[in-house]
């Protein structure tokens, strides 16, 4: 079997053997770093896929869903980046029905991409919901130029893993164009609205999982923020619902639903709420400090014996610990996962300042164990 193939298929069935999958990209820094590179927006596919070699185990790549707007050209949107030795500013505005939105962002060497600005806020009230309706129907309106348009990543990158592609589907999300404390003000300001608004986006991402799946992506995203922005009755009448009927859609369509939520989950992951979601694979069960789940055996017994999951060395040992430290943390989680289905992996995706051999300590000790 190829790479892809052995994946997946451990994903779904498990396997003998121990399994390792550390996370590289999303602009995290780590591939930024072994490409000899500062800013980690000028990361290219190639420098992943090489990061990846030198890294050793399984990859999963993620990728964007690309921008509506672009098969639109009337929606084009515009883009001003500012320069700086230390920093980059980048703006970008759309014109819409409801106004210009607005997006601001800031970039620093070595450190990535941070928003500043977004373009939805609670202040917007109903508005919000008309603006976020509007932008989705623009993904459903070009749902040949997504499809189009992944079509030449996924070619790249799946003769060496499986390829993951990610855009705000979980429909309390609104397609990112609030933050995740303007969702819950509106969620708690106007919730039935909120309810229909989701209603409808449900629609619309199915669509686009039909279409990036007919480009042959393998998984795609589900996200869900963590347990110190949500409260469990948000996920009782939006997340939960809403993930299982897209998990379920997706499994009807032969493809896999991936979750990574490397804040902390403990509260959430004792009252069952993440068992509930359809998830196939589910990150990180981290310790602290970067989690806050102290028994990664005990965690893995809550969830379901067929959800697969990945990680958890932690980030805090992977940049600040020697090779043995490495080793011994790597011996721990394969000991506390033995007999479930689990990638040993990272408790979030590897930036920038992480050493090569520290990653390579991983890998090694679970490909001997």
């Amino acid at each position: 079997m190829s790479a892809r193939e052995e994946f997946i298929h451990y994903v779904n069935h498990g396997g003998d053997k121990p399994f390792v999958s550390m996370q590289i990209g999303a602009g995290a820094g780590f591939d930024t770093k072994l490409a000899g590179k500062r800013w980690n927006s000028e990361t290219t596919l190639d420098d992943l896929i090489r990061a990846y070699e030198l890294a050793g185990g399984y990859p999963l790549f993620n990728v964007g869903l690309p921008d509506a707007a672009g098969g639109n050209p009337a929606l084009k949107r515009k883009t001003k980046t500012e320069n700086r030795e230390t920093e980059r500013v980048v703006e970008q505005w759309l014109t819409t029905p409801y106004g210009e939105l607005y997006w601001k962002g800031h970039e620093v060497p070595k450190q990535g991409f941070v928003p500043l600005k977004y373009p939805v806020s609670s202040a917007d009230e109903t508005r919000a919901f008309d603006i976020v309706r509007w932008y989705a129907d623009q993904h459903a309106a070009n749902l040949d130029y997504i499809t189009d348009s992944l079509g030449a990543d996924l070619a790249k990158l799946q003769p060496h893993g499986p390829v993951s592609v990610q855009w705000n589907m979980q429909p309390f999300e609104l397609f990112g164009l609030p933050t995740v404390e303007n969702l819950v003000m509106l969620a708690m300001l106007h919730h039935d609205e909120y309810r229909r608004c989701c209603d409808y986006l449900l629609d619309i991402n199915m669509e686009i999982c039909k279409a990036v799946f007919r480009a042959d992506a393998d998984f795609v995203f589900l996200g869900g923020p963590g347990s110190e922005m949500l409260s469990p009755g948000l996920y009782e009448d939006f997340l939960i619902p809403d993930s299982k009927v897209l998990t379920d859609f997706i499994r009807s369509l032969g493809k896999l639903a991936y979750t990574h939520i490397c804040s902390p989950v403990q509260p959430f992951l004792d009252m069952g709420l993440y068992n509930r979601m359809g998830i196939d694979l589910f990150e990180t069960l981290s310790p602290p400090p970067v989690g806050n789940v102290e028994s990664l055996a005990d965690a893995r017994k809550i969830l379901p014996s067929e959800m697969c999951t990945r990680g958890n060395i932690g980030l805090d040992i992977l940049l600040n610990g020697t090779v043995d430290e490495v080793k011994e943390a790597t011996l721990v989680v394969l000991e506390a996962t033995k007999g479930r289905k689990h990638m040993v992996g990272a408790s979030d995706y590897l930036f920038y300042d992480i050493p090569l051999e520290n990653v390579r300590a991983v890998v090694e000790t679970v490909e001997s164990f």
